[in-house]
């Protein structure tokens, strides 16, 4: 079993190199790195999510740094 890297461009996984693998050869594929395609709106709606994901972590923060009765 050989290990070969490539990029997908229009859909289709193309190898790296002059690699021609036979009709039918049977592959496992694992992504590498995935990378989002998002609307502006999903971003927004991403980073609207993260501030309020950091907000929340403050106030942990704060409860934590108070003195305990």
């Amino acid at each position: 079993m050989s290990l070969l890297t490539g990029t997908v461009k229009d859909g289709v996984i193309v190898l790296d190199g002059d690699v021609r693998l036979p009709e039918g050869t049977k592959v496992r594929v694992e992504i590498l790195e995935a990378t989002l395609s998002l609307t502006p709106e999903e971003e927004e709606e991403f980073s609207e999510w993260e501030r309020a994901s950091n907000k929340a972590w403050e106030l942990i923060e704060q409860e934590e740094d108070e003195p305990k009765p």
